[in-house]
């Protein structure tokens, strides 16, 4: 499971991106901004490949640009883990 303080600091996010990996299941959280308006994108994908080497099997969420989204995403980082728990161990 992902924890709180795996996924780094709202400053973080400010300059660079972040990849980490939970089990099979790969991930990569990045600020986009369009405008005026400033979030963050999460996406998932199984492993064992890079995120440049991988195209259709990500999934892509968004989140405000917000301290309080990085609790949420922890949470729906481990949901789509445990929803696709078979996938990333290689199992389906």
């Amino acid at each position: 499971m992902i924890d709180r303080k795996d996924i780094l600091t709202l400053d973080y996010y400010k300059k660079e991106r972040f990849t980490g990996s939970c089990q099979g299941m790969r991930y990569l959280i990045e600020r986009a901004k369009e405008g005026d308006l400033e979030q963050f994108v999460v996406y998932t994908w199984p492993g064992p490949y890079a995120f440049s080497a991988t195209k259709e099997e990500k999934k892509v969420k968004t989140f405000p640009f917000i301290k309080e989204s990085l609790d949420q995403i922890v949470e729906y980082l481990n949901q789509v883990y445990n929803d696709g728990v078979g996938i990333w161990n290689g199992i389906l």
